[in-house]
């Protein structure tokens, strides 16, 4: 059994706005799957970790308990960050560094899906498409079967409740073409490894917190020409999902 914990980055209502497209190019989200035997391990290393850096007017006990600790601040060098670049490295490091966690991203380039698409789909009920698939094959390869919880979006919490509701109940699908067989097909992938999906507050999930931080330096990263020497990057490439012999399974960009 694995949660799976969803946030995202980029988001903007009108996305498709020239102004809101300058301003957040991408939209990115973000999965953090946990075998629930592993869990309580991974949240205690973290509070351990933050409570060795001694930070002021942070409980480290109670992360995920109503205290919690925005990347966005920490990315971005805010108050206290700014001035001690070891210690959001360290910081970035108790949130990201752990072997038994498997990432997952979906980055859609919102030009991009504009300019090629008449009728583009707004890019978070797309990526949160993608994403399912995406646990759905994951979870078929380890044999298992999932609890997905997602950091509500305060600003569209219902659509986005009967969005995720939809996609676990009806499932994906599509037409593509067999360059083999040079016709189209109709393909459709169930979602039933996955057992339900619920949303929950930052504040109150250290996976959530995870999720955050993953998606957060995946969109600085990305956004800075996806170079390799961005922080966090070096800890969130190696623990993406690998489906074997499949590029694009654990990072998906679009289009």
């Amino acid at each position: 059994m694995y949660l799976i914990f969803v946030d995202e980055c980029g988001y903007v209502k009108k996305w498709d706005s020239d102004i809101s497209i300058q301003e957040q190019p991408f939209y990115i989200l973000s999965a953090v799957a946990i075998p629930t035997t592993r869990i309580d391990g991974v949240y205690a290393r973290i509070r351990k970790d933050i409570k060795n850096l001694n930070l002021p007017h942070t409980y480290a006990d109670r992360l995920g308990h109503g205290e919690e600790i925005k990347a966005k601040s920490v990315d971005r060098g805010e108050t206290q960050w700014g001035k001690a670049p070891d210690l959001r490295k360290r910081v970035i490091d108790a949130y990201l560094n752990h072997e038994e966690v498997t990432y997952f991203l979906v980055c859609v380039h919102k030009f991009r899906h504009k300019e090629k698409y008449s009728s583009p789909e707004d890019p978070s009920r797309l990526a949160s498409r993608f994403l399912f698939e995406r646990f759905q094959g994951f979870l078929e390869d380890q044999d298992a079967q999932g609890l997905v919880l997602v950091d509500k979006n305060k600003r569209e919490e219902e659509q986005q409740q009967e969005h995720l509701g939809q996609l676990l109940t009806e499932g994906s699908g599509g037409i593509g073409f067999s360059e083999f067989y040079g016709t189209f097909y109709e393909w459709k992938v169930d979602f039933k490894n996955i057992l339900e999906v619920h949303f929950g507050d930052s504040r109150y999930s250290l996976g959530l917190q995870i999720a955050d931080f993953v998606a957060r330096y995946a969109y600085s990263w990305r956004k800075n020409d996806a170079a390799s020497s961005y922080p966090g990057w070096d800890l969130i490439e190696p623990r993406l999902y690998r489906y074997p012999s499949y590029q694009g399974w654990g990072l998906k960009e679009f289009p």
